[in-house]
Protein backbone atom coordinates (compact mmCIF):
# COMPACT_ATOMS: atom_id res chain seq x y z
CA UNK A 1 0.00 0.00 0.00
CA UNK A 2 2.95 2.39 0.79
CA UNK A 3 4.40 2.11 -2.70
CA UNK A 4 0.85 2.52 -4.16
CA UNK A 5 0.53 5.93 -2.11
CA UNK A 6 3.97 7.39 -2.78
CA UNK A 7 3.22 7.35 -6.44
CA UNK A 8 0.08 8.98 -5.95
CA UNK A 9 2.42 11.30 -4.30
CA UNK A 10 5.08 11.80 -7.08
CA UNK A 11 2.09 12.09 -9.01
CA UNK A 12 1.08 15.16 -7.66
CA UNK A 13 -2.16 13.75 -6.50
CA UNK A 14 -1.54 13.69 -2.84
CA UNK A 15 0.76 15.84 -1.03
CA UNK A 16 4.31 14.30 0.58
CA UNK A 17 3.79 14.68 3.82
CA UNK A 18 0.13 13.18 3.97
CA UNK A 19 1.65 9.50 2.79
CA UNK A 20 2.18 8.21 6.17
CA UNK A 21 -1.03 9.19 7.71
CA UNK A 22 -2.89 7.44 4.81
CA UNK A 23 -0.56 4.93 5.18
CA UNK A 24 -1.29 4.72 8.93
CA UNK A 25 -5.24 4.84 7.78
CA UNK A 26 -5.13 2.36 4.80
CA UNK A 27 -3.09 -0.25 7.40
CA UNK A 28 -4.99 0.30 10.82
CA UNK A 29 -8.51 0.05 9.28
CA UNK A 30 -9.92 3.00 11.49
CA UNK A 31 -9.80 6.51 12.00
CA UNK A 32 -11.64 9.60 14.35
CA UNK A 33 -13.83 12.56 13.10
CA UNK A 34 -14.81 15.55 14.80
CA UNK A 35 -17.95 16.14 13.94
CA UNK A 36 -18.52 11.90 12.36
CA UNK A 37 -17.28 10.43 15.23
CA UNK A 38 -15.06 6.36 14.90
CA UNK A 39 -15.11 4.91 11.71
CA UNK A 40 -13.90 1.77 9.83
CA UNK A 41 -12.00 2.15 6.74
CA UNK A 42 -14.10 -0.67 4.42
CA UNK A 43 -11.76 0.23 1.03
CA UNK A 44 -9.12 2.25 -0.34
CA UNK A 45 -8.80 3.26 -4.02
CA UNK A 46 -5.68 4.30 -5.34
CA UNK A 47 -7.05 5.10 -8.80
CA UNK A 48 -10.03 7.01 -7.92
CA UNK A 49 -7.85 8.54 -4.91
CA UNK A 50 -10.55 7.37 -2.24
CA UNK A 51 -11.10 6.17 1.13
CA UNK A 52 -15.25 4.44 1.66
CA UNK A 53 -15.52 4.58 5.05
CA UNK A 54 -18.44 3.28 7.24
CA UNK A 55 -19.36 5.94 10.37
CA UNK A 56 -22.15 5.63 12.61
CA UNK A 57 -25.45 6.72 10.51
CA UNK A 58 -23.21 6.86 7.22
CA UNK A 59 -22.16 3.67 6.06
CA UNK A 60 -20.33 3.89 2.45
CA UNK A 61 -18.77 7.67 3.33
CA UNK A 62 -16.64 8.36 0.19
CA UNK A 63 -13.74 11.16 1.08
CA UNK A 64 -11.10 12.17 -1.15
CA UNK A 65 -7.29 10.81 -0.35
CA UNK A 66 -5.71 14.37 -0.10
CA UNK A 67 -8.84 15.47 1.99
CA UNK A 68 -9.05 12.22 4.43
CA UNK A 69 -5.53 13.15 5.44
CA UNK A 70 -6.71 17.13 6.52
CA UNK A 71 -9.64 15.86 8.03
CA UNK A 72 -9.29 11.65 10.13
CA UNK A 73 -6.93 10.87 12.51
CA UNK A 74 -6.04 7.32 12.24
CA UNK A 75 -6.57 5.02 15.19
CA UNK A 76 -5.17 1.26 15.46
CA UNK A 77 -6.77 -1.87 16.20
CA UNK A 78 -6.64 -2.26 19.33
CA UNK A 79 -7.31 1.53 20.37
CA UNK A 80 -11.33 1.50 22.55
CA UNK A 81 -13.03 3.11 20.31
CA UNK A 82 -12.05 0.78 17.18
CA UNK A 83 -12.85 -2.22 19.20
CA UNK A 84 -16.16 -0.95 20.41
CA UNK A 85 -16.98 -0.73 16.54
CA UNK A 86 -15.66 -4.55 16.22
CA UNK A 87 -15.92 -6.05 19.80
CA UNK A 88 -18.51 -3.93 21.92
CA UNK A 89 -19.90 -7.56 23.66
CA UNK A 90 -16.33 -8.32 24.80
CA UNK A 91 -15.63 -5.31 26.20
CA UNK A 92 -19.00 -5.17 27.96
CA UNK A 93 -17.86 -8.62 29.52
CA UNK A 94 -14.62 -6.62 30.13
CA UNK A 95 -15.78 -3.67 31.88
CA UNK A 96 -17.90 -6.13 34.31
CA UNK A 97 -14.96 -8.67 35.37
CA UNK A 98 -11.67 -6.72 34.80
CA UNK A 99 -11.94 -3.12 35.72
CA UNK A 100 -8.48 -2.51 35.71
CA UNK A 101 -7.90 -4.07 32.23
CA UNK A 102 -10.15 -1.80 30.97
CA UNK A 103 -9.16 1.44 32.74
CA UNK A 104 -6.07 0.48 31.03
CA UNK A 105 -6.74 -0.10 27.60
CA UNK A 106 -8.51 3.35 27.88
CA UNK A 107 -5.17 5.08 29.15
CA UNK A 108 -3.48 3.19 26.42
CA UNK A 109 -5.77 4.52 23.83
CA UNK A 110 -5.42 8.63 24.89
CA UNK A 111 -1.13 7.94 25.27
CA UNK A 112 -1.11 6.57 28.49
CA UNK A 113 -2.88 9.27 30.27
CA UNK A 114 -6.48 10.32 30.39
CA UNK A 115 -9.12 12.53 32.84
CA UNK A 116 -11.75 10.90 34.47
CA UNK A 117 -14.13 12.64 32.51
CA UNK A 118 -12.96 11.19 29.37
CA UNK A 119 -12.88 8.02 30.70
CA UNK A 120 -16.67 8.44 31.61
CA UNK A 121 -17.09 9.48 27.72
CA UNK A 122 -15.52 6.37 26.57
CA UNK A 123 -17.88 4.12 28.37
CA UNK A 124 -21.16 5.41 28.76
CA UNK A 125 -23.07 4.78 27.30
CA UNK A 126 -22.01 2.29 25.02
CA UNK A 127 -19.91 0.00 27.44
CA UNK A 128 -21.50 0.95 30.81
CA UNK A 129 -25.57 1.41 30.50
CA UNK A 130 -26.15 1.53 34.33
CA UNK A 131 -24.83 2.32 37.82
CA UNK A 132 -21.55 3.63 36.20
CA UNK A 133 -21.43 5.63 39.46
CA UNK A 134 -20.64 2.64 41.30
CA UNK A 135 -18.62 1.30 38.53
CA UNK A 136 -16.61 4.36 38.86
CA UNK A 137 -15.76 3.92 42.69
CA UNK A 138 -15.02 0.70 42.53
CA UNK A 139 -12.90 0.99 39.68
CA UNK A 140 -10.87 3.81 41.11
CA UNK A 141 -10.09 1.67 44.48
CA UNK A 142 -8.32 -1.04 42.86
CA UNK A 143 -6.35 1.48 40.84
CA UNK A 144 -5.34 2.92 44.56
CA UNK A 145 -4.13 -0.33 45.35
CA UNK A 146 -2.33 -1.43 42.02
CA UNK A 147 0.78 -0.13 41.59
CA UNK A 148 0.75 0.92 37.67
CA UNK A 149 -1.77 3.55 38.07
CA UNK A 150 -1.46 7.07 38.93
CA UNK A 151 -4.16 8.80 40.53
CA UNK A 152 -3.89 13.11 40.49
CA UNK A 153 -5.22 14.81 43.92
CA UNK A 154 -7.15 17.30 41.69
CA UNK A 155 -10.68 15.45 39.32
CA UNK A 156 -9.49 17.57 36.47
CA UNK A 157 -5.93 16.22 36.27
CA UNK A 158 -5.59 12.85 34.22
CA UNK A 159 -5.07 9.38 35.36
CA UNK A 160 -1.87 7.88 34.00
CA UNK A 161 -0.45 4.42 33.54
CA UNK A 162 3.20 3.38 34.08
CA UNK A 163 4.82 -0.02 32.85
CA UNK A 164 6.85 0.03 36.42
CA UNK A 165 5.13 -0.93 39.39
CA UNK A 166 5.59 1.55 42.59
CA UNK A 167 4.14 0.12 45.88
CA UNK A 168 1.48 1.95 46.89
CA UNK A 169 3.05 3.30 50.29
CA UNK A 170 6.10 4.59 48.11
CA UNK A 171 3.80 6.15 45.43
CA UNK A 172 1.60 8.02 48.38
CA UNK A 173 4.47 9.31 50.07
CA UNK A 174 5.81 10.58 46.51
CA UNK A 175 2.40 12.47 45.93
CA UNK A 176 2.30 13.70 49.54
CA UNK A 177 5.56 15.61 48.88
CA UNK A 178 4.97 16.28 45.73
CA UNK A 179 1.13 18.18 46.00
CA UNK A 180 0.84 21.51 45.41
CA UNK A 181 -1.08 23.47 48.50
CA UNK A 182 -2.05 22.55 51.78
CA UNK A 183 -5.32 20.96 50.99
CA UNK A 184 -4.33 18.76 48.21
CA UNK A 185 -1.22 17.51 50.62
CA UNK A 186 -4.18 16.70 53.30
CA UNK A 187 -5.75 14.83 50.85
CA UNK A 188 -3.03 12.52 49.97
CA UNK A 189 -1.97 12.05 53.44
CA UNK A 190 -5.35 10.72 54.46
CA UNK A 191 -4.69 7.96 52.50
CA UNK A 192 -1.10 7.59 53.79
CA UNK A 193 -2.42 7.24 56.91
CA UNK A 194 -4.75 3.93 55.25
CA UNK A 195 -1.90 2.19 54.06
CA UNK A 196 0.94 3.21 56.98
CA UNK A 197 0.82 -0.31 58.39
CA UNK A 198 2.51 -1.47 55.12
CA UNK A 199 5.06 1.22 55.07
CA UNK A 200 8.47 -0.79 54.98
CA UNK A 201 10.36 1.93 57.78
CA UNK A 202 6.57 3.54 58.69
CA UNK A 203 7.94 6.00 62.11
CA UNK A 204 10.93 7.36 59.80
CA UNK A 205 8.95 8.17 56.63
CA UNK A 206 5.43 9.46 59.12
CA UNK A 207 8.27 11.21 60.75
CA UNK A 208 9.45 13.43 57.29
CA UNK A 209 5.53 13.94 56.47
CA UNK A 210 4.85 14.99 60.04
CA UNK A 211 7.53 17.82 59.38
CA UNK A 212 6.50 19.02 56.55
CA UNK A 213 2.88 19.33 58.03
CA UNK A 214 4.32 20.90 60.82
CA UNK A 215 6.30 23.78 58.48
CA UNK A 216 2.52 24.01 56.47
CA UNK A 217 0.63 24.40 59.70
CA UNK A 218 3.03 27.59 60.91
CA UNK A 219 2.50 28.80 57.98
CA UNK A 220 -1.17 28.69 57.54
CA UNK A 221 -2.74 29.44 61.01
CA UNK A 222 -3.22 33.08 60.27
CA UNK A 223 -4.12 32.80 57.18
CA UNK A 224 -6.60 29.85 56.74
CA UNK A 225 -7.03 28.19 60.11
CA UNK A 226 -9.79 25.82 59.59
CA UNK A 227 -7.55 24.23 56.67
CA UNK A 228 -4.19 24.84 59.75
CA UNK A 229 -6.77 22.88 62.00
CA UNK A 230 -7.08 20.29 59.42
CA UNK A 231 -3.65 19.96 59.20
CA UNK A 232 -3.35 19.27 62.68
CA UNK A 233 -5.94 16.41 62.85
CA UNK A 234 -4.03 14.48 59.97
CA UNK A 235 -0.53 15.18 61.37
CA UNK A 236 -1.53 13.64 64.36
CA UNK A 237 -3.42 10.60 62.55
CA UNK A 238 -0.47 10.29 60.48
CA UNK A 239 1.47 10.51 64.18
CA UNK A 240 -0.28 7.29 65.66
CA UNK A 241 -0.55 5.19 61.94
CA UNK A 242 3.15 5.46 61.89
CA UNK A 243 4.64 5.31 65.93
CA UNK A 244 6.34 8.48 64.63
CA UNK A 245 7.88 10.27 67.96
CA UNK A 246 6.27 13.27 68.68
CA UNK A 247 8.70 16.63 67.62
CA UNK A 248 9.32 19.24 70.18
CA UNK A 249 7.75 22.37 69.39
CA UNK A 250 5.67 21.40 66.83
CA UNK A 251 1.93 23.81 66.66
CA UNK A 252 -1.28 22.30 68.03
CA UNK A 253 -4.93 23.04 67.86
CA UNK A 254 -4.12 25.67 70.81
CA UNK A 255 -2.12 27.35 68.58
CA UNK A 256 -4.80 28.38 66.04
CA UNK A 257 -7.26 28.79 68.72
CA UNK A 258 -4.91 31.08 70.28
CA UNK A 259 -3.64 32.87 67.32
CA UNK A 260 -6.39 33.00 64.98
CA UNK A 261 -9.64 35.41 65.02
CA UNK A 262 -13.30 34.03 63.88
CA UNK A 263 -14.13 31.06 65.67
CA UNK A 264 -17.25 30.67 63.26
CA UNK A 265 -15.35 31.16 60.26
CA UNK A 266 -12.52 28.50 61.33
CA UNK A 267 -15.38 26.15 62.28
CA UNK A 268 -17.57 26.42 59.04
CA UNK A 269 -14.53 26.06 56.78
CA UNK A 270 -13.73 22.62 57.57
CA UNK A 271 -14.90 19.79 56.71
CA UNK A 272 -18.45 18.25 57.87
CA UNK A 273 -16.74 14.82 59.14
CA UNK A 274 -14.42 16.74 61.53
CA UNK A 275 -16.26 19.74 62.86
CA UNK A 276 -17.00 17.36 66.10
CA UNK A 277 -13.58 16.58 66.29
CA UNK A 278 -13.01 20.59 66.34
CA UNK A 279 -15.90 21.20 68.43
CA UNK A 280 -14.38 18.66 71.46
CA UNK A 281 -10.81 20.30 71.25
CA UNK A 282 -12.07 23.20 71.38
CA UNK A 283 -14.54 22.69 75.12
CA UNK A 284 -10.98 21.75 76.47
CA UNK A 285 -8.70 24.39 75.27
CA UNK A 286 -11.38 26.84 76.23
CA UNK A 287 -12.76 27.93 80.00
CA UNK A 288 -16.05 29.44 78.30
CA UNK A 289 -16.50 27.11 75.62
CA UNK A 290 -20.26 27.29 76.25
CA UNK A 291 -20.49 31.21 76.27
CA UNK A 292 -18.43 31.00 72.81
CA UNK A 293 -20.40 28.16 70.64
CA UNK A 294 -23.66 29.92 71.95
CA UNK A 295 -22.70 33.08 70.76
CA UNK A 296 -21.80 31.52 66.86
CA UNK A 297 -24.55 29.28 66.20
CA UNK A 298 -26.29 31.90 64.93
CA UNK A 299 -23.35 32.47 62.47
CA UNK A 300 -22.92 28.63 61.54
CA UNK A 301 -24.27 26.58 58.37
CA UNK A 302 -27.17 24.58 59.46
CA UNK A 303 -25.19 21.19 60.43
CA UNK A 304 -23.14 22.81 62.24
CA UNK A 305 -25.57 24.00 64.28
CA UNK A 306 -26.75 20.54 65.13
CA UNK A 307 -23.10 19.43 66.07
CA UNK A 308 -23.06 22.75 68.23
CA UNK A 309 -26.54 22.08 69.75
CA UNK A 310 -25.46 18.16 70.28
CA UNK A 311 -22.10 19.61 72.31
CA UNK A 312 -23.86 21.76 74.26
CA UNK A 313 -26.77 19.59 75.37
CA UNK A 314 -24.72 16.77 75.96
CA UNK A 315 -22.73 18.72 78.29
CA UNK A 316 -25.53 20.18 80.68
CA UNK A 317 -25.92 23.63 78.03
CA UNK A 318 -29.36 22.83 76.69
CA UNK A 319 -31.41 25.38 79.10
CA UNK A 320 -28.74 28.03 78.20
CA UNK A 321 -29.11 26.94 74.50
CA UNK A 322 -32.89 27.18 74.31
CA UNK A 323 -32.89 30.30 75.94
CA UNK A 324 -30.22 31.70 73.51
CA UNK A 325 -32.86 30.33 70.46
CA UNK A 326 -36.24 31.74 71.78
CA UNK A 327 -33.88 35.32 72.33
CA UNK A 328 -32.56 34.93 68.57
CA UNK A 329 -36.56 34.26 67.45
CA UNK A 330 -38.54 36.79 69.63
CA UNK A 331 -36.18 39.48 68.24
CA UNK A 332 -36.52 38.43 64.76
CA UNK A 333 -32.69 37.85 64.68
CA UNK A 334 -32.79 34.10 64.08
CA UNK A 335 -30.34 33.84 60.38
CA UNK A 336 -31.63 31.31 57.76
CA UNK A 337 -29.40 28.85 58.61
CA UNK A 338 -30.02 28.33 61.83
CA UNK A 339 -33.70 28.54 61.61
CA UNK A 340 -33.78 25.91 58.65
CA UNK A 341 -31.85 23.13 61.35
CA UNK A 342 -33.84 23.91 64.25
CA UNK A 343 -37.01 23.29 61.42
CA UNK A 344 -35.07 19.96 60.23
CA UNK A 345 -34.47 18.60 63.81
CA UNK A 346 -38.21 18.57 65.20
CA UNK A 347 -36.76 16.45 68.33
CA UNK A 348 -38.82 16.80 71.58
CA UNK A 349 -35.76 19.20 72.82
CA UNK A 350 -36.79 22.14 70.61
CA UNK A 351 -40.59 21.20 70.05
CA UNK A 352 -41.44 24.35 72.65
CA UNK A 353 -39.39 26.82 70.57
CA UNK A 354 -40.93 25.61 66.98
CA UNK A 355 -44.08 28.17 67.39
CA UNK A 356 -45.76 30.79 65.67
CA UNK A 357 -43.27 33.34 66.89
CA UNK A 358 -40.58 30.68 65.19
CA UNK A 359 -42.83 30.93 61.89
CA UNK A 360 -43.00 34.68 62.24
CA UNK A 361 -39.33 34.48 62.44
CA UNK A 362 -38.51 32.51 59.27
CA UNK A 363 -40.28 35.14 57.64
CA UNK A 364 -38.82 37.77 58.45
CA UNK A 365 -35.06 35.35 57.77
CA UNK A 366 -37.06 34.94 54.21
CA UNK A 367 -37.31 38.64 53.60
CA UNK A 368 -33.99 39.74 54.53
CA UNK A 369 -31.53 37.04 53.50
CA UNK A 370 -31.06 35.84 49.75
CA UNK A 371 -28.72 33.49 49.88
CA UNK A 372 -28.97 29.76 49.35
CA UNK A 373 -29.85 28.97 52.78
CA UNK A 374 -32.99 31.40 52.37
CA UNK A 375 -33.82 29.10 49.42
CA UNK A 376 -33.79 26.06 51.35
CA UNK A 377 -35.63 27.68 54.25
CA UNK A 378 -38.13 28.65 52.06
CA UNK A 379 -38.24 25.30 50.30
CA UNK A 380 -38.61 23.42 53.25
CA UNK A 381 -41.44 25.53 54.21
CA UNK A 382 -43.54 24.99 51.31
CA UNK A 383 -42.76 21.03 50.79
CA UNK A 384 -42.44 19.67 54.12
CA UNK A 385 -46.10 18.40 54.67
CA UNK A 386 -45.76 18.87 58.78
CA UNK A 387 -44.27 21.55 59.24
CA UNK A 388 -46.56 24.41 59.15
CA UNK A 389 -48.79 22.45 61.13
CA UNK A 390 -45.96 21.70 64.04
CA UNK A 391 -45.35 25.36 63.81
CA UNK A 392 -49.30 26.54 64.46
CA UNK A 393 -50.32 24.05 66.13
CA UNK A 394 -50.43 25.63 69.66
CA UNK A 395 -51.61 29.43 68.21
CA UNK A 396 -55.03 30.59 68.61
CA UNK A 397 -57.14 31.52 65.39
CA UNK A 398 -56.16 35.90 65.94
CA UNK A 399 -52.22 34.78 66.06
CA UNK A 400 -53.20 31.97 62.63
CA UNK A 401 -55.02 34.91 60.98
CA UNK A 402 -51.60 37.32 61.62
CA UNK A 403 -49.32 35.00 60.34
CA UNK A 404 -51.41 34.58 57.80
CA UNK A 405 -51.75 38.16 56.61
CA UNK A 406 -47.75 38.15 57.27
CA UNK A 407 -47.39 35.51 54.13
CA UNK A 408 -49.82 37.24 51.78
CA UNK A 409 -48.18 40.34 52.19
CA UNK A 410 -44.54 38.58 52.26
CA UNK A 411 -42.57 38.42 48.86
CA UNK A 412 -40.85 35.44 49.62
CA UNK A 413 -43.93 33.62 48.69
CA UNK A 414 -45.25 33.49 45.14
CA UNK A 415 -47.69 31.46 42.82
CA UNK A 416 -48.30 28.43 43.54
CA UNK A 417 -45.49 28.40 46.54
CA UNK A 418 -47.98 31.12 48.16
CA UNK A 419 -51.15 29.40 47.76
CA UNK A 420 -49.59 25.54 49.38
CA UNK A 421 -48.66 27.24 52.45
CA UNK A 422 -51.67 29.00 52.64
CA UNK A 423 -53.63 26.22 51.86
CA UNK A 424 -50.92 24.27 55.03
Amino acid sequence: MREEIEKLAEAGKIRNKDVDVLVELGTEGFCKHRSWGTGRITAVDTVLCKLTIDFAGQPGHAVDLGFAAKILQPISKQHIDAQKVTNLSELQVMAATNHLGMIKLILESHGGKATADQIQAVLVPDVIEEDYKKWWEQARREMKKDGHFVLPTKKTAPIEYQAEEIPLPERLMKEFNAAKGLKARLSVGLEVIKVAGDMADAPATGGEAIGRLNDEIQSHVRTQPGLALEAVFVRDDLRTATSAPALEGEPDAALVWNQAEGLAEILSGMPIARQRRALDLYRNHSTQWQADLQDIINAVPARLCGEIATVLAEHGQLDALKDTLLRLINQHGAHAELLLWLAKDKTDSFADILGPEAFRAMITALERETDKSANKLRDLIVEDPGLVDTLTQSADIEVVKDITRAIQLSPSFEGMDKRSVLGK
